[in-house]
């Protein structure tokens, strides 16, 4: 089962984690589980958006 980049949910969770890695990458202060206070929304956007995305993968899965 592969994700579709048509797919709305997966599209948002990878837009999500791309935002993500990118501000760690260019945070001094996103390093090794610290979150800075730019980044805290951006970090919680992404952990909402996977989670949802695997929630739904994971009821998929039991059907």
């Amino acid at each position: 089962m592969t994700a579709s980049r048509n797919d709305p949910l997966y599209s948002r969770y990878m837009q999500a984690f791309s935002t993500s890695t990118l501000h760690t990458r260019s945070c001094p202060s996103c390093q090794n589980g610290q979150v800075c206070e730019a980044g805290a929304p951006i970090h919680k956007a992404f952990a909402a958006a996977q989670d949802a995305y695997l929630a739904r993968q994971s009821a998929k899965r039991r059907t």
